[in-house]
This record gives C-alpha cells, sequence and structure tokens, in this order.
C-alpha cells in the first residue's frame, strides 16, 4: 500500500494568473489589393469629412487580403460618419441585384474603413461603437482601418472567434504575379529572339581576321592557337 509523507492533496483551485500569449507562425498582415488601394486613396483625398466604406476580404494563408471596397448611403460630419443596418441592407440588395456573384460578394464583407481627415488614426468612442453594428453579423473575424489625409493606414484585427484585437497591423500591397502574363511572353521569346552564330576568330599569315567570307583563297596557312 502506498504511503504519502506529505499528506492528502489539496483541491485544485485557481491561481493569481498571468496571461502570455505565444506567437509561433507571427502575426496576421493586411493585404491591399492595388484598386482597393487606390479606391480608398480617392476616398480620402476627396473628402474634407469624414467617410466610411466596406469592403470584401479573402483570407491568404494566415493573412487578409482586401480585395474590393464599396461606398454606403451614411451620414456624415468633419468628425463623424456612421453607417446603419439599414446602409448595410441598402447596398446588400443592390449588390444582388447588380452583381451574377452579389451573394458571395456580401458574404466576403469583413472590412470597414474611414477617413479622420486630418486627425489621427487612433480610433473614436464611435469607431469601436461602429464595431458592434458589425459583430452582429459576423463570428469570424473582421477589419477595421483608419486612413488620413497624412498619408497614414491603420489597421485592427478582430478575431471574434478566439476573442484577440490586434492593433495597428502591418499592411502592404498585394501584386502577386500574373502567371498568364508569364506564359505569354515565354511563348513569344521563343517565337522571336534566336541565339546568333558568330564565326570563330582564327589568324590567316600573321593577321586576325574573320574565318567566314574573308581569305578564302588565301594560301597563308591557319594557326589556331595564334602567339
Amino acid at each position: 500500500m502506498y504511503n504519502s509523507n506529505n499528506g492528502a492533496a489539496k483541491k485544485f483551485l485557481p491561481h493569481a494568473f498571468e496571461n502570455r500569449l505565444k506567437l509561433t507562425t507571427g502575426l496576421p498582415k493586411v493585404l491591399l489589393s492595388r484598386d482597393a488601394y487606390e479606391d480608398m486613396f480617392i476616398l480620402v483625398d476627396e473628402l474634407s469629412k469624414e467617410i466610411g466604406w466596406i469592403g470584401s476580404v479573402k483570407r491568404v494563408g494566415r493573412d487578409f487580403l482586401i480585395e474590393e471596397i464599396f461606398l454606403l448611403d451614411q451620414e456624415s460630419h468633419s468628425s463623424t460618419c456612421e453607417i446603419t443596418t439599414d446602409g448595410l441592407a441598402e447596398w446588400a440588395t443592390e449588390i444582388l441585384s447588380s452583381r451574377e456573384d452579389g451573394m458571395e460578394v456580401i458574404n466576403s464583407v469583413r472590412f470597414w474603413g474611414h477617413s479622420h481627415v486630418h486627425m489621427g488614426t487612433s480610433p473614436s468612442g464611435q469607431d469601436d461603437s461602429q464595431m458592434e453594428v458589425f459583430s452582429e453579423s459576423c463570428d469570424d473575424f473582421f477589419i477595421r482601418g483608419i486612413l488620413n489625409k497624412a498619408g497614414r493606414m491603420e489597421f485592427t484585427i478582430y478575431l471574434y472567434e478566439i476573442g484577440v484585437e490586434i492593433h495597428d497591423v502591418q499592411w502592404e500591397l498585394w501584386e502577386p504575379a500574373d502567371e498568364s502574363r508569364r506564359a505569354r511572353w515565354q511563348e513569344l521569346l521563343a517565337e522571336k529572339v534566336r541565339e546568333k552564330l558568330v564565326a570563330p576568330i582564327v589568324a590567316y599569315g600573321g593577321n586576325w581576321k574573320n574565318r567566314q567570307g574573308e581569305n578564302e583563297e588565301d594560301e597563308y596557312p591557319v594557326q589556331e592557337n595564334w602567339v
């Protein structure tokens, strides 16, 4: 029979927890299509008041690609803009009636971006409240972007499925190589580019000359390794 000199074990109780998070694959990034990047710049550049938009997002590995953005009906002011559930519903109806991939686009909306005009890109209380509108219809992830005329974009990734927010996420343009373009140029290279054949240079009677087409009747001997 086993005897312990330490007495009976105690029941397990919660301790003073020290929450720690270790990432083994690195933080995700926000990727922007060229179209999304240029369209957002135009919206920020055109108006001197806040304006908001939504966008379709696709997962690319552990990163998030913003592919396309859409402007909604909204109320805008110099320091705030508000997107409502009615505005979202109206946009959804329009997309369904105008695009064959309308339902796919609606289901891929996971981005809300807006301009802070000349202010900084830190979120306001209204910005945080606006995210509650989107979280009601989304349980996996969402991205918020805040932009200004000073050329700064700041993104936050909300990972609702695990209860994590990642602020000021690294972003970059997404411009993958077009393999069909490469195939076209490979075909043209094979068709139009040939190697030029150059006759070897040898010596005739002490003078360096091209063997092809010169001194064909010259009686001087050819010396291949002329010194």
